[in-house]
Parts: C-alpha cells; structure tokens; sequence
C-alpha cells in the first residue's frame, strides 16, 4: 500500500464491437456516489459507448474492489467475460492510459470530439473536483499541445468552443463551493 494520496484509474471497456455504453447515464451517478462514499474520497466516472473509466484519489489500490463493484452493476447487460480491465496506480500510469486512449481517438475525428466535450463536460459538472479533474484536464490540455504541435487535433475549432463555453465565469455558488473545498482539503491534510 501507498503511503501517500495519488490518483489510480480503473478503464473499463468491452470486447464486443458494438458501441454502447456499459452502465446507463442514470445507474452512473448511483454507482459514482457508491464508490465515493466506500473509499471515502473523490471519485470521477468518465461513462462514454467506448468505454468508462473511474478516477479516485487514494492512498490505498481499490482496483480490485471497483472492478468487483463494475461487474455487480454492469453484469446484466454485459457479460463479466467480455470486459477488459486497465489500472492504473499513480499519476504517471494513469496519464499514460489518459494519453494513449487520446491518442488512438484522434484518429477518429467524431470520437476525439464527443470525448474531448466528455472531458469538458465533466470538468463543469464536478467544479469542486480537488484532486482529480485538474489533474484531468492537465492531462488533456498536454495532450491537445502534442497533437496541436503535430497538426493533428481534429475539430479544433469545435473543441476551442466547447472550452470556450465550459470556462464560462465562476457563479457564487462555484465559488461557495470551491472555498468549502479548499476548507476542506485543509482540514483533510491536517
């Protein structure tokens, strides 16, 4: 076990080809707030057709628990044989996955967009995230300059909007709560 905090990763995809995904948009929040409450920390579901990853910020490898958990929610609807698992314990684990399924969507012009808004979306979605979405979106951010670098980022113009429109100005309540966290965060590290 880890003696310090550190962002680990579980992606989670099927071995079948059609595209569809894992757990249902509304079984995701249920099962985020489940994996939340057990590790006692901040806990980040990326739910895409091609794949879902869980993010948590931990001392302690929960990989084998959260992939527990994933078959009892997702068995019904997918068969636990025809999932495959990736793990990742640290930050330099987690980027690499991060990166290379980047990678590999850029190929793809309509799924590096649909992913590349997912990010976005999520990074509004959770502004009080601590841990994990700036870590996200530094991953993502490094890996828009590489692909930047080589010409290679697909939909840039549609992707510029979609920052553009998530990096809207902060409201009381963003700022309520960003200030809880830091709170927080502190008393936490004391």
């Amino acid at each position: 076990m880890s003696e310090t905090y550190n962002i680990r990763s579980v992606s989670v995809r099927s071995r079948q080809t059609k595209m569809r995904l894992l757990m249902p948009s509304s079984m995701v929040e249920m099962f985020q707030q489940f994996l939340k409450e057990t590790i006692e920390n901040e806990v980040v579901v990326v739910n895409t057709n091609i794949s879902m990853q869980i993010y948590y910020y931990s001392k302690n490898d929960y990989s084998h628990f959260i992939r527990e958990s994933v078959l009892l929610y997702v068995m019904k609807r997918v068969g636990g044989t025809e999932l495959k698992f990736q793990y990742g314990n640290d930050k330099q684990e987690v980027f690499e996955h991060f990166s290379a399924a980047m990678y590999s969507f850029a190929k793809y012009p309509q799924l590096f967009l649909a992913y590349s808004k997912k990010i976005l979306y999520i990074k509004k979605k959770y502004p009080g995230s601590r841990f994990i979405m700036p870590v996200l979106i530094d991953f993502f951010e490094d890996v828009l300059r590489v692909l930047g670098e080589a010409n290679k980022i697909p939909h840039i113009d549609k992707i510029k909007r979609a920052k553009n429109k998530s990096q809207s100005p902060e409201t009381q309540e963003d700022i309520l709560r960003r200030l809880v966290s830091e709170i927080l965060l502190k008393k936490h590290n004391n």
